[in-house]
């Protein structure tokens, strides 16, 4: 069973929330003032504050809903704010290699759903070339940040990075698409799965990589995530990320010795470093 989560502090959670509702849903139950939605395996809630910072929200909706309902992922519709207010239709893990700053526990990564994110990417890719939204919207993965804290698999989709693309409803409808489409409800799992690190915070590295390769994305660490990897850390990414086998590395801005500290460390949980060239074509 999947959590859709939505927020009304957050224009871009309104704006792609009213899109999915338009497709059927049954209001079963009232939370906090806001009604609560179901379809088939999915449920929906709405939350007063920014969901950043609404903690084990999937927790707090089983006890609510008192039945025999035990979510296995949770997906977090939301805006995307950018400095350079560069147009972007994101992806992306969460959770907090260092403080955090906005939202979730320091020091904690909240587990990853790798095929279901990584089909959402590709999924949203191919609905926003469909859309002719590509030329005014990037589409990438983001790396691992913010929170909330949450035991259940969990990614972000967003839409940035300022007023005008948040109520852009062509944008809010790509994106309710690719939520409620098939192919991210029920990805093939047949693809090994990764942990990325290296690059910079929108990945574009690791977006062009699931497009050519078979190969699904856990926990990311950029680069500015480098000065928070320890063994201890780069473990708990592993645990994170159901599935994990191979790290691959984005080796901008990442130097030699950066890498073979990590390699090390890779070794001791057993896994293997991999390079696009090992993987399959798409």
């Amino acid at each position: 069973m999947r959590l859709i989560v939505s927020s009304t502090e957050d224009r871009a959670s309104q704006n792609i929330l009213s899109q999915i509702l338009e497709r059927d849903w049954e209001e079963i139950d009232e939370w906090e003032g806001r009604p609560v939605y179901i379809k088939g395996d999915d449920y929906i809630c709405t939350v007063d504050e920014h969901h950043i910072y609404f903690d084990e929200v999937d927790k707090k909706m089983e006890d609510l809903l008192d039945v025999d309902v035990d979510f296995d992922q949770v997906v977090f519709i939301s805006k995307h704010s950018s400095e350079a207010g560069v147009q972007s239709l994101t992806v992306h893990p969460i959770g907090n290699y260092g403080e955090a700053k906005y939202g979730g526990i320091e020091g904690k990564l909240v587990p990853t759903s790798p095929n279901h994110m990584t089909q959402a990417l590709l999924k949203l890719i191919s609905k926003t070339e469909k859309e002719g939204l590509d030329k005014k919207y990037d589409v990438s993965f983001e790396a691992t940040h913010h929170g909330p804290y949450l035991e259940t698999p969990t990614y972000y989709i967003e839409i940035g990075s300022d007023d005008s693309a948040w109520k852009d409803k062509n944008a809010g409808k790509v994106i309710a698409d690719t939520v409620l489409s098939d192919e991210v409800k029920n990805p093939s799992k047949d693809q090994p799965v990764a942990i990325c690190i290296g690059g910079g915070h929108y990945c574009p590295r690791f977006t062009e990589l699931v497009k050519s390769k078979k190969i699904a994305v856990g926990h990311i660490v950029p680069n500015w995530g480098m000065k928070y990897l320890t063994s201890e850390s780069l473990e708990e990414a592993i645990k994170k990320t159901p599935g994990a086998q191979f790290i691959y590395f984005d080796r901008s801005g990442t130097s030699g010795k950066e890498r073979n500290r990590v390699k090390s460390w890779v070794k001791e949980q057993d896994l293997q470093v991999i390079r696009s060239s090992d993987l399959e074509s798409r």
